[in-house]
C-alpha cells in the first residue's frame, strides 16, 4: 500500500506518497490559494491524487490531509482553520473520497505530526507521545498507548496555550501568558527585536539584521557564532517552553516528547532550558523517564499523514 500525505499549510499544500515504512517516494508543493474556497481546495488535492493513481496504478492507495485549526476526524469536517481564510464546517474527506475512490482522513497537523513522530521517527518503540510543533505557533498531538488520543471534543492536545506566565504576553489566541506567546516564531522573534533595541553595536545579530527583518534563522545563526543576546533569547524559550511541558508531563507521564517544525531546528539553544525546567521539579519520576528528542524528519507533518492513512484503511476493512 501507499499512503499520500497531505500537510495543507496557509500559503503552501505539501503532498508526498511513501511507503508503509515511511520512505517517500513522491514530493509535490503547490500553492494553497485558500481565497479561492474549499472546493478550488480539494479539486487540486484531487489532481494530485489522481495522477498519483495513474502512476502507481495497481498499489492500493489511501489518503491523509493534516489542517491547522479544529477539526472533526469523524465527519472529516474543518470545523475552523485560522490559516485557510478563517473557514469553518468545511467538508474534505468525503469530497475527495468521492472525487477518487480511496479512504481518506483528515486531522489537526500536529496530530498528524504525532503519528509521524510515534510511527516512523520512534519506529512505535514508545507507546505514549507528545509531539509539539515548533512553528509560527506552537501545537501538540497525542499518541497515548499506541492509540492517537483526541479527547472529548477532538480538542486535545493544544499545548501552545497552556499558560505559563499569568497576565503575561499576548498570544495570537487572544489569551496571556500561552506558551505559544514564548515560544512561537513571532513571539521569539518580538522579544529579538525588544532585546535589539539595548544590544551594543559589536553585536553579531545587530549585524546579521542591519539589511533585514529579524528571523529565527538569523537568531540561531547568531547563537551559532556565540552571541550572547541571541543565546539568551533561546535560553528564555526554552525555560518557557520547559516550564510548559513539565506541567504536562506531570498529567500525562509520556515515554517520549518529540520537537518538530522550524523553530525546533535550533534545539541546541533551547534542549539546556528544557532540561533545566524538568530537573527543578521535586517530583522526579516522571522527568528522569521521558525521553525528549528534536525530530530529525523534515516532513513528519506529511509523512504522518501517508502513514497514519494507511493505518486507517487498514482498520476500515
Amino acid at each position: 500500500m501507499i499512503g499520500i500525505g497531505v500537510d495543507a499549510g496557509g500559503t503552501f499544500i505539501k503532498l508526498l506518497a511513501a511507503t508503509e515504512s515511511g520512505e517517500t517516494i513522491e514530493l509535490k508543493q503547490i500553492p494553497t490559494l485558500s481565497q479561492d474556497g474549499p472546493k478550488a481546495f480539494t479539486e487540486k488535492i484531487c489532481a494530485v491524487v489522481k495522477d498519483w493513481q495513474k502512476q502507481f496504478k495497481g498499489e492500493k492507495l489511501a489518503v491523509g490531509i493534516g489542517v491547522a485549526g479544529d477539526t472533526d476526524p469523524q465527519k472529516g469536517v474543518i470545523r475552523y482553520s485560522p490559516n485557510l481564510s478563517k473557514w469553518r464546517n468545511v467538508a474534505v474527506s468525503g469530497p475527495i473520497t468521492e472525487a477518487t475512490g480511496l479512504h481518506c482522513v483528515l486531522e489537526n497537523d500536529a496530530n498528524m505530526a504525532a503519528w509521524g513522530a510515534y510511527d516512523y521517527e520512534l519506529k512505535r518503540k514508545y507507546p505514549n507521545v507528545l509531539a509539539v510543533t515548533m512553528g509560527t505557533g506552537v501545537g501538540g498531538g497525542l499518541v497515548i498507548n499506541g492509540v492517537l488520543y483526541h479527547g472529548a471534543t477532538g480538542c486535545a492536545g493544544e499545548i501552545g496555550h497552556v499558560n505559563v506566565v499569568p497576565q503575561g504576553e499576548l498570544c495570537h489566541c487572544g489569551d496571556r501568558g500561552c506558551i505559544e506567546a514564548y515560544a512561537g516564531h513571532y513571539a521569539i522573534v518580538r522579544r529579538a527585536e525588544q532585546a535589539l533595541t539595548r544590544a551594543p553595536e559589536k553585536s553579531i545579530l545587530k549585524k546579521l539584521t542591519a539589511n533585514t527583518q529579524i528571523s529565527g534563522e538569523l537568531l540561531a545563526q547568531a547563537a551559532d557564532e556565540g552571541d550572547p543576546l541571541a543565546l539568551e533569547i533561546w535560553r528564555e524559550t526554552g525555560s518557557y517552553l520547559g516550564r510548559g511541558l513539565a506541567d504536562i508531563c506531570l498529567v500525562l507521564n509520556p515515554d517520549a516528547i518529540v520537537l518538530t517544525g522550524g523553530v525546533s531546528m535550533a534545539h541546541k539553544h533551547f534542549m539546556p532550558a528544557i532540561v533545566e525546567a524538568f530537573s527543578l521539579r521535586q517530583i522526579t519520576t516522571p522527568f528522569k523517564h521521558v525521553k525528549v528528542v528534536a525530530a530529525h524528519t523534515s516532513n513528519l507533518g506529511s509523512i504522518g499523514a501517508a502513514l497514519l492513512a494507511l493505518e486507517s484503511a487498514k482498520t476500515a476493512k
